[in-house]
């Protein structure tokens, strides 16, 4: 093996290289943007965001079921946002305990279960007290994105 040999065959290896990576960079799948961190948004949030896009009388009804119920689901929502945490302290405790774990897993879907079933309640009596014109923003409404995250879904 020559120069002649080397000379000879350093272009087209380069080329095909050259190719070789420029395919795995353009074929990648497009990149997720990361999220945010954090607990997602409470629903007193998601509500509030709805209440300002309702007629003037609509918003207030809601205002005043979300007041009735808003203590429950701020206090479900607190144990269900903490959960990561507290799964992530019982794996990595110097002794597992798999009861521990058991519990606060369930504890966390018993807080989730509670918060969307106050949600619920809020949504069917602010609904049945609101106008259909309320109504039908309610059924328009779509929370916005959390920050640097992907877009909302289509309206």
């Amino acid at each position: 093996m020559g120069r002649g040999f080397i000379s000879r065959w350093a272009l087209p290896a380069s080329l095909a290289f050259n190719v070789f990576l420029a395919t795995v960079l353009i074929f990648q799948p497009p990149h997720r943007p990361r999220h945010p961190g954090g607990p997602p948004p409470s629903p007193m949030v998601l509500v509030q965001h709805l209440a300002e896009e309702l007629p003037a009388a609509d918003a207030a009804i809601l205002r005043q079921v979300a007041a009735r119920h808003g203590q429950e689901m701020e206090s479900q929502h607190a144990v269900w946002s903490a959960l990561p945490l507290r799964i992530r302290d019982a794996l990595a405790a110097p002794v597992f305990d798999a009861v521990g774990l058991r519990a606060v897993l369930d504890e966390g879907k018993s807080a989730h279960r509670a918060m969307d079933d106050s949600l619920a309640d809020l949504i069917m009596e602010a609904a049945s007290a609101m106008s259909p014109e309320g109504r039908q923003a309610v059924a328009r409404f779509r929370p916005p994105p959390p920050p640097h995250g992907p877009p909302p879904p289509p309206r």
